[in-house]
């Protein structure tokens, strides 16, 4: 899934809203066409006495970007099996807002307006169906002379779910080394100087070597460490072996 594109479907979703008509939705996304700074000035001038949409001003939406999180008691299972979580803002400056080119829209009424839309919206592709989170609309007293509420909906994303790669095992007789691996076609890479067993991929060098061969038991002391690598799956658990 892309993170990016759920926190642009959920401000396209809010945007359908009728109630929005004359409030300004803004992506707080640093690294699009706008820094951080200037989203922020913009936010600031919806919020002032300058007009920002449709001839109105005082109330402005912004959609944080989303987070992950695992749910408690499940850091043992794989996956991870994750939370998505996202928080549209709501922010009312009620001298601007209520006067002549004000909105005439509460800020607790935009809030709930909000959490309608996305509560059992389904995004389409990028996550399952969204639900509003147990806390929907908590106030949020920080920011001095504006009303601010935090809308807060939640729901799985869409990640495939990486299988594991089997882990190589390390038979050393005769004086040689064999290395094989129970995984379908698994590349098995192994280090002899303690570093991590991962493949070159030609912008992090290591030390890691393809193995091809049974090859010749290093002097006394060396550390084996292998892993092994398939197609769409999590590499392996490394393995060792202290010669």
């Amino acid at each position: 899934m892309s993170l990016q594109q759920f926190q642009l479907d959920v401000g396209a979703q809010v945007s359908t809203l009728p109630m929005v008509a004359n409030i300004p939705v803004f992506i707080m996304r640093p690294r699009a066409a706008m820094t951080a700074v200037q989203i922020q000035s913009k936010i600031d001038a919806a919020l002032g006495s300058l007009t920002a949409k449709g001839g109105k001003a005082g109330l402005a939406l912004t959609v944080e970007m989303p987070t992950l999180r695992i749910q408690r008691g499940q850091q043992e299972l794989p996956g991870p099996y994750l939370s998505l979580r996202c928080q549209v803002r709501v922010q009312e400056n009620p001298l601007i807002n209520m006067g002549a080119n004000g909105t005439k829209i509460a800020a607790e009424d935009c809030a709930i307006a909000v959490s309608q839309a996305l509560h059992l919206w389904t995004p389409g592709g990028t996550a399952g169906i969204v639900r509003a989170s147990l806390d929907t609309i908590t106030p949020d007293l920080s920011f001095e002379n504006l009303l601010t509420y935090w809308v807060n909906v939640e729901s799985e994303p869409n990640i495939p779910d990486l299988g594991f790669t089997l882990p190589a095992v390390i038979t050393v007789a005769s004086g040689s080394a064999t290395l094989t691996c129970a995984s379908y076609e698994a590349s098995i890479y192994y280090t002899l100087d303690g570093t991590t067993p991962f493949p070159s991929t030609g912008e992090i060098a290591t030390t890691a070597q393809l193995y091809s061969a049974p090859f010749a038991a290093p002097a006394a002391g060396a550390l084996l460490r292998a892993a092994a690598f398939s197609a769409g799956n999590r590499g392996s658990d490394i393995t060792w072996y202290q010669f």
